[in-house]
């Protein structure tokens, strides 16, 4: 039985947020039925709060982050130490601006199941921004229709997973494979604002654009 998804997500310019924000929400929809009283969603912002959290074998997570020169910002990774996983299916993804996701994903899937969270999907969107009078704004750029697959393949695999489909018939999943190493952290070491600005120059010298990825 799944009684909540949350996103857990790490923002400083906001397409982070709404990437996990459309994926937690999609996901309690597919999962409503799942439960006799409903699916929650509820979201946890990285950057603010202290206080850990509890998750359970009734959670569904989604963790989004945002990819620094395809690494994963570690101030991010910090703030995660409050999560207490308990072994909670979760979908890992990050977002990033088209050109390329670096080692971003495999290092998030990495830390997670270290953490022991259960990995059941990864995915890694593109979301673009532009700037705007000196500040970073989002801009409607985000792969929605990936995002939209994503959310409805994964949906269907925690439905046979957490028994939605035969009651009380829960399902150890299988490794997901998602290809990479653990990166080196330089630039990803500085603030989020000056990682920002970094990863905004390697944008504008990209003439490659990559479409979204996921795994399941």
């Amino acid at each position: 039985m799944i009684r909540r998804v949350i996103g857990i997500y790490y923002s400083p310019v906001g397409g982070t947020a709404r990437m996990t924000r459309s994926l937690t929400e999609g996901l309690a929809g597919l999962l409503d039925d799942c439960n006799p009283d409903g699916v929650r969603s509820e979201l946890i912002d990285l950057m603010h709060g202290s206080d850990s959290v509890e998750l359970d074998d009734e959670t569904v997570a989604v963790i989004g982050l945002p990819v620094y020169i395809g690494k994963l910002p570690l101030p991010a990774l910090g703030a995660l130490d409050r999560i207490n996983s308990n072994g909670a299916f979760t979908a890992v993804v990050v977002s990033y601006g088209g050109s390329s996701y670096g080692n971003a994903l495999y290092e998030l899937q990495h830390y997670a199941e270290e953490h022991d969270f259960s990995v059941i999907g990864a995915g890694a969107f593109a979301v673009r921004y532009r700037r705007h009078r000196g500040r970073s704004a989002f801009e409607n750029g985000i792969d929605a229709d990936s995002m939209k697959s994503f959310g409805s393949a994964l949906g269907s695999k925690i439905r046979r997973l957490a028994g939605c489909e035969i009651d009380g018939l829960r399902i150890k999943p299988a490794p997901v494979e998602v290809s990479g190493r653990l990166p080196v952290h330089r630039v990803s070491r500085l603030s989020p604002k000056a990682a920002e600005v970094a990863q905004g120059v390697l944008q504008r010298v990209s003439f490659i654009h990559k479409n979204s990825e996921w795994y399941l």
